[in-house]
């Protein structure tokens, strides 16, 4: 259903081998976890900017927010061994987050298609220092670490749980 290739910046991508219908899973949580099991770390924000540049580069460009103020990542790119490491990003994608920490079709994806997520989806501890080139309309040039706020209207609860929480203290207002 998902095989990595080259897509057409020239970086590795996952790409759909077949017609994927909409609310498919397409990445566990437990691929996740399997990844902080097999050489990945779970850094701080201020450990994973102190790492030495090699290792750094590695862990900033295959790592993800866990929490705020902490990311996972590997130090060596012979732990990036699952397709969900090849994730790209577009303001316009075509996977989201369920609201079990599991990576789903947000809509219905062709065979051939570039498998991308809004990296705003999960990214909160640093921002991106990669300029967009998606071509989306919506197209946000830059991802920011706060813009998973401008996608809550849209995604509602579909995000890591960590940002969950965080939505629920920041929008959700409980009578007294």
């Amino acid at each position: 259903m998902i095989e990595k290739r080259i897509n057409k910046f020239g970086e590795n991508g996952t790409f759909a081998t077949k017609a994927i219908p909409k609310g498919t899973l397409l990445f566990s949580y437990s691929e996740w976890i399997e990844d902080e099991e097999f050489g990945w770390k779970v850094l701080t924000v201020e450990e994973a900017e102190s790492l030495p540049d090699s290792e750094k580069d590695i862990f900033m460009k295959y790592g993800y927010d866990v929490d705020f103020g902490l990311v996972t990542g590997p130090t060596n790119d012979q732990y990036v061994i699952n397709h969900s490491n090849f994730m790209n990003h577009s303001c316009d994608p075509n996977m989201w987050y369920d609201q079990d920490d599991n990576i789903v079709a947000k809509r219905d994806i062709r065979a051939g298609e570039e498998l991308t997520i809004d990296y705003a989806n999960f990214i909160v501890n640093f921002d991106q220092t990669f300029e967009c080139g998606c071509g989306s309309v919506n197209c946000r040039k830059f991802i920011r670490k706060d813009d998973w706020k401008l996608l809550v209207n849209e995604y509602q609860m579909n995000f890591p749980k960590f940002i969950q929480k965080e939505i629920k203290k920041l929008y959700v207002k409980i009578p007294v």
